[in-house]
């Protein structure tokens, strides 16, 4: 809830967001090295033990509450790691932890979107997909970020600005009223 879509291989990246390694990209499958997620027909990402591919692939994203993507067919030799400020190991979850690790490409079953949530003292920092096996897909990244300071800066500043041209406002209206 309250995620947007940060990171697809289709548009640009969102600011803030970037491949520290970056992944592979299939438009279609390939027998052995990558299968297209259930329902994804344009451009996805994917790190596979295939000879020449990316075994592992770094997102470094602004602090977030939560991010979530789209994982391809799941397999248990997959890992995700959840980053931190200084890059350290937050969480790790591997496809044996979700419902249906089966790699089936196929069917929508194996084939959903993921969610993480920092803890309360905690920030995400980035995630590090890795493949064991064959490949491990993936699409369609959104997060729910936190603002930079120069964002709640202008904002509060906006507040300020709409709170005294309310009082200036009244102001002029009482003074219309007692004339």
């Amino acid at each position: 809830a309250r995620e947007t879509m940060a990171v697809t291989f289709d548009i640009a990246r969102a600011p803030g967001f970037r491949w520290a390694s970056a992944p592979a990209l299939r438009t279609s499958s390939q027998s052995g090295v990558a299968a297209a997620p259930a329902g994804i027909t344009g451009r996805f990402g994917f790190v596979s033990t295939g000879n020449g591919q990316p075994r592992h692939a770094t997102l470094r994203t602004p602090a977030l509450r939560s991010i979530s993507f789209y994982w391809g067919s799941v397999d248990s030799h997959n890992k995700v790691t959840l980053l931190g400020r200084d890059q350290q190991v937050l969480a790790s979850f591997t496809g044996s932890q979700l419902p249906v690790p089966n790699g089936s490409w196929w069917t929508g079953e194996a084939n959903r979107r993921v969610g993480f949530v920092a803890d309360q003292d905690e920030w995400i920092h980035g995630l590090r997909l890795e493949a064991s096996g064959v490949a491990f897909e993936f699409d369609n990244f959104a997060a729910n970020a936190v603002p930079e300071p120069a964002s709640w800066a202008l904002l509060i500043a906006g507040f300020g600005l709409a709170g005294a041209m309310q009082r200036r406002r009244e102001a002029g209206l009482a003074r219309a009223v007692a004339g």
